[in-house]
């Protein structure tokens, strides 16, 4: 069976996903160790669980992905003190979002969000604050380039436009782990 397939879990479906961890890197202080986080998806019951460099970025394989998060966080502020979002996605939408970013350059980054209303500002847009240009979004990610070289705008701008916890990725960190998901 290869790496993309779906698997019987239970009676359901396990397909890959991926979780997005906000402030959850490993070796940070305050951050949950890579024990702890393995620790607390096998606790979940999640299956082939891989961290993916240490970011807080998580593939795994569940049939509840999103329940299987929920215990997991939960799982971390109880043994590590951490506690914040953890957006979670397909494994096939992540490679079809990465696959359709398009050329928006070296300073992109995705963010990774729930909300429940589509993006509230007509796109492309720019921030009064400028340093950044959000050129795609929907309800579930925006897509946006820096101004500058190895900056991150994103996550603040787009938590206090949206009033919600935001997560962001680098482009480079994302074709990586959409090339990993293949």
């Amino acid at each position: 069976m290869s790496l993309g397939s779906d698997r019987q879990e239970g009676g359901a479906v396990a397909r890959r996903h991926v979780a997005f961890f906000r402030n959850l890197n490993h070796g940070q202080r305050g951050s949950p160790t890579r024990d702890q986080l393995l620790a607390a998806f096998a606790a979940a019951h999640a299956t082939e669980v891989t961290p993916f460099q240490g970011n807080g970025t998580v593939i795994f394989r569940a049939s509840e992905p999103n329940h299987v998060v929920d215990l997991v966080r939960a799982g971390l502020s109880h043994e590590a003190g951490w506690s914040d979002v953890a957006p979670v996605r397909r494994a096939s939408w992540v490679r079809d979002l990465v696959d359709h970013v398009g050329e928006v350059g070296d300073n992109a980054e995705i963010s990774f969000y729930d909300h429940h209303r589509e993006f509230p500002e007509p796109l492309p847009w720019r921030p009064e604050s400028g340093r950044l240009t959000v050129v795609q979004a929907d309800r579930l990610h925006a897509v946006s380039t820096n101004d500058e070289r190895r900056t991150s705008y994103a996550t603040p701008v787009l938590e206090a436009l949206l009033g919600i916890g935001v997560t962001s990725r680098g482009l480079s960190t994302m074709l990586k782990l959409a090339e990993r998901l293949r």
